[in-house]
């Protein structure tokens, strides 16, 4: 996503900068950065959320039950032996999904601006 979104940066936003006296790094810092805020904000949303609906990684990776991540107390709040307390599974689902509505609320206009970045020019 990184790679697309930086590909559509212009190749005259550079050649101005050079032209204004910035070397490569002024470039990238005060031109290519303020550009990029969006679509690092998207990326890193994706990958919070994706990680935090990781299930088989934690299972593999993490050997003591008590850094499991929420999303196996969702699944180990359900029992099928002895029926579901559908009162602790709701419980235990909207705890593990308060972190990402907070950071997707956080970083919601950055993240639309990200997703629209590459949308129609108008």
């Amino acid at each position: 996503m990184l790679i697309q979104f930086l590909r559509g940066i212009p190749r005259e936003l550079d050649e101005a900068a050079t032209i204004d006296g910035c070397n490569a790094f002024q470039t990238l810092i005060k031109v290519i950065c303020p550009m990029l805020k969006p679509a690092i904000v998207s990326c890193a949303l994706f990958q919070f959320m994706w990680s935090s609906n990781d299930y088989m990684g934690p299972l593999l990776y993490v050997k003591d039950p008590t850094r499991y991540p929420a999303t196996i107390f969702v699944k180990l709040s359900m029992d099928a032996d002895t029926g579901f307390d559908w009162n602790s599974v709701l419980a235990v689902s909207l705890i593990s999904i308060i972190p990402s509505l907070v950071v997707f609320f956080c970083a919601q206009n950055q993240f639309i601006d990200g997703i629209s970045a590459g949308s129609v020019k108008g």
